[in-house]
């Protein structure tokens, strides 16, 4: 029985190399990159007050709010 594990096992182990090759392949693999490194700046063009509205219905989601459709604005 330790045998059929050993081979699932090593079967599995190839399986997810070669769907890593795919993905890379077709651009679709997870960035190895550092996560705030991708991100840092991506806010850079926002006014600080969309930023604070941003926020505020963050904290209003986060807490339960509810942001009725007559609240919010229209979007440009």
């Amino acid at each position: 029985m330790s045998s059929d594990i050993a081979q699932f096992d090593q079967r599995l182990t190839a399986l997810e190399a070669a769907l890593a090759q795919v993905q890379r392949r077709l651009g679709l693999a997870p960035s190895s990159a550092n996560w705030v490194e991708q991100v840092a700046g991506s806010l850079a063009d926002i006014t600080e007050e969309d930023y604070l509205q941003f926020l505020e219905c963050c904290r209003a989601v986060r807490n339960g709010d509810s942001i009725s459709a007559a609240e919010e604005e229209p979007r440009p």
